[in-house]
């Protein structure tokens, strides 16, 4: 019985470690938001509902990605944060 409990603490720890590097809603919203507005697409998409955007950002983002791309600058910034895949500035022709 010992060893049951031992290896479901396990398990359980293990869940929450991984649980604890997903980022906030708040935090996928401000980073979609200045994502947007590096693009220059933040009045394309006013008045949509970003939810989809926001669930694929806390299933697919680390905290640490969210947070770089709430502080980038500039679109190189973003792009090195890996937070979601931004087009290419060259046409690659």
């Amino acid at each position: 019985m010992k060893h049951l409990t031992a290896a479901a603490a396990l398990i359980l720890g293990l869940g929450f470690a991984t649980g604890c590097d997903k980022p906030s809603e708040d935090s996928c919203k401000k980073a979609i938001a200045n994502m947007q507005f590096l693009l220059g697409t933040e009045h394309l998409t006013e008045g949509q509902d970003m939810q989809g955007e926001v669930r694929r950002c806390k299933g697919g983002s680390s905290k640490e990605a969210v947070e770089c791309a709430i502080a980038a600058k500039t679109l190189d910034q973003l792009k090195a944060c890996e937070f979601m895949k931004v087009p290419s500035t060259t046409s690659g022709k």
